[in-house]
């Protein structure tokens, strides 16, 4: 348990990097604060104890880190342990394991910047595709799905933004077509409660909303609800 709790760190710190960086270079160099550019030591680079112990600032220049990893490592190293805790009815791990790796520092991204990296939707295709052997790839149903996402884009353009269109594109490209139905139905009733207690809290409306948060809830309640679902709602034949 501890090493799954370490490598889930040290994969939510690397990942942020990847997700928030502009050039390759992230990949070669050493870490820098982003406010001195001071390279970090070793110490410096623990998921989550450093961040206590630095209790949230440079130990050089004194400004605050942001608290994007931080949140990142707690989440990953959540979602890395509920499978020994709890039995995933989708007993696919490779694929569960894939999927929270990315999307846990997409959706932080997306809720900061509401925008989604082309180039973490490229990796998130690629080794989902590598990983599940094109196992999950029914053709005709697959172009019917991304056929209707799109038209769903043209028809809503002002709801919904085309990162989550080519997000949900690969989503469906690398899981089974069932598990990519229970995830969209999911996303936006989580959404839609979400926005429902948002609007009693503060009344007004927010002008944009992330949605790869809700995205990845949804895949891990579709994990783990997904026996269930098939059973209750089409009689396990799915």
């Amino acid at each position: 348990m501890v090493w799954i709790i370490l490598f889930g760190g040290i994969c939510a710190s690397f990942l942020v990097a990847v997700t928030e960086a502009k050039h390759f270079n992230i990949l070669y160099r050493r870490s820098r604060c982003d406010a001195c550019n001071q390279t970090l030591k070793w110490w410096e680079l623990i998921p989550i104890a450093s961040f206590i112990l630095l209790k949230g600032k440079c130990s050089s220049c004194k400004s605050k880190i942001d608290m994007g990893s931080f949140i990142c490592e707690i989440l990953l190293i959540l979602f890395y342990l509920l499978p020994i805790f709890y039995n995933l009815s989708l007993k696919d791990l490779t694929l569960y394991y894939l999927m929270v790796t990315i999307l846990t520092p997409v959706a932080l991204n997306d809720f900061k910047t509401f925008t989604i990296p082309n180039h973490m939707s490229l990796i998130f295709l690629l080794t989902g595709l590598f990983l599940t052997d094109l196992q999950y790839i029914e053709p005709l149903k697959d172009i019917v799905i991304i056929v209707i996402i799109h038209l769903f884009y043209l028809l809503f353009s002002d709801s919904v933004g085309y990162g989550d269109i080519k997000l949900f594109t690969v989503i469906t490209l690398i899981t089974p077509v069932n598990f990519f139905v229970y995830t969209i139905l999911l996303t936006y009733i989580i959404g839609g409660l979400f926005i429902i207690i948002l609007h009693f809290y503060k009344g007004d409306m927010p002008r944009k909303i992330p949605l790869v948060p809700f995205i990845t809830n949804a895949i891990v309640l579709s994990f783990i609800l997904y026996e269930e679902i098939n059973t209750i709602y089409f009689g396990g034949f799915l």
